[in-house]
């Protein structure tokens, strides 16, 4: 049994809603504005900051493996899915109760629940990386993923311009902590909504039935990734990608400290982000579909080099709006490239094992990357950190263009050769 053309438009729009109100969601619990904001007023120094990304970078990364592992047992990927999805939706709302009625008497408690919280949000979205991605491989036509990875963000972050105004009401309406207890309650109800239009999805079983086999087995297998060579290179730039855009947490930070700004503006540059991301993601997604995803991937890292030399001559917080109009493209860039690249990248047979592999390959580098650069700034300063992000941004970019083909090029060219 496969899916109809009918299915695949209906699987189109459902997860694009979902995709969106989950992007909706994560705009009120911005890992890159709002969370950093809060820990601030709680009390936290940059290495505690730090913590936010690196928490969350460890939770996409770490459980991923087990995540394959257990995704290949599952003729319909949309099961598991659903078993586990609460664990990444639930805390935003523990979230929201921990700022209402921990942090006014406590703030410090309240800080490490809130990254306990965010640990336990993060490592579910990490499990789930694998068997959503093999799920999405399944009900949502190849040719379209670019554009439905785009529809995902770009919907997203056009209700999160809207989700942001919200958030800058409230936080400039309620004193603090309350203010962002309520953005973290909308984070919530939106995650919920999401998930809503995710049981929606119509998936038929795998005609394909994988032997079950132990744990520890099965991440040793994942050697079989390494004789990939293009697979290999691929990573490596991930890699060099975390340490190059570990100053993006410390943008908001750098900005409160010199430039005074209020906490509301941090709902602003949450606004001007997610405006470049919607308008780029419409952009980035089709045309990685037509030329394929280095392409868009490629720009995402120009886009890091551009944003960090706006941030080295920064006079005004004019500058800091158009640092974060480049973040928008960066995160457009990669979400939409990296989520189809990975698929078409990923051998059919052991895709759940690619997906899983390079997330865990990813995992301390992802950890420590912005720890280190919290680190950075505390002893060398800002303008040092993003000296050093600059050049490691270099590096990247020019091992990518030379290093990694774009698979689907590839593969033709592999084509004409056996043709021949």
């Amino acid at each position: 049994m496969s899916l109809k053309e009918r299915d695949y438009r209906w699987n189109f729009i459902v997860n694009s809603i979902d995709n969106a109100f989950f992007n909706l969601g994560m705009t009120f619990g911005s890992i890159q504005t709002l969370l950093p904001l809060f820990a601030k007023n709680l009390g936290a120094g940059n290495l505690e900051i730090g913590l936010i990304p690196a928490i969350a970078n460890l939770g996409w990364a770490i459980p991923a493996i087990i995540g394959a592992k257990y995704s290949e047992k599952y003729k319909i990927k949309l099961h598991l899915v659903l078993k586990v999805t609460m664990g990444e939706r639930l805390p935003y709302l523990f979230m929201a109760l921990i700022a209402f009625f921990i942090a006014p008497h406590n703030p410090h408690l309240a800080l490490y629940l809130s990254l306990f919280m965010l640990g336990i949000a993060t490592f579910s979205m990490g499990f789930l990386g694998p068997p959503w991605m093999s799920m999405i491989g399944k009900v949502i036509e190849p040719s379209k993923r670019g554009l439905f990875f785009a529809m995902g963000n770009g919907l997203g972050a056009i209700m999160g311009v809207g989700g942001a105004g919200i958030a800058r009401i409230i936080l400039a309406k309620y004193s603090f902590p309350y203010n962002f207890g309520y953005s973290f309650l909308c984070a919530s109800i939106a995650l919920l909504i999401s998930f809503i239009f995710l049981a929606l999805t119509r998936e038929y079983p795998d005609d394909t039935e994988n032997s079950d086999v132990p744990l520890i087995e099965y991440i040793k297998s994942i050697k079989i990734v390494f004789k990939y060579e293009n697979f290999k290179n691929y990573v490596i730039a991930r890699i060099l990608n975390a340490f190059s855009a570990s100053f993006i947490s410390f943008v908001v930070v750098f900005a409160s400290k010199n430039f005074s700004i209020p906490d509301k503006v941090g709902a602003d540059f949450t606004a001007i982000l997610l405006i470049s991301q919607a308008i780029s993601s419409f952009i980035l997604g089709p045309l990685g579909d037509k030329y394929g995803h280095k392409l868009p991937l490629t720009l995402g890292k120009i886009f890091i080099l551009l944003s960090i030399i706006t941030l080295l001559l920064a006079k005004n917080i004019f500058n800091i709006y158009l640092a974060f109009i480049l973040i928008g493209f960066i995160n457009s860039a990669f979400w939409v490239g990296d989520s189809a690249m990975v698929l078409e990248i990923s051998p059919p047979q052991h895709k759940e094992l690619y997906i899983g592999a390079l997330s865990l390959i990813l995992s301390p580098f992802s950890f420590i990357a912005p720890i280190l650069a919290g680190k950075i700034a505390d002893i060398k300063g800002f303008k040092f950190l993003f000296i050093t992000c600059l050049l490691i941004s270099i590096i990247n970019l020019v091992f990518f263009i030379y290093g990694v083909k774009d698979p689907r090029k590839d593969a033709q060219s592999t084509n004409n050769i056996n043709n021949n």
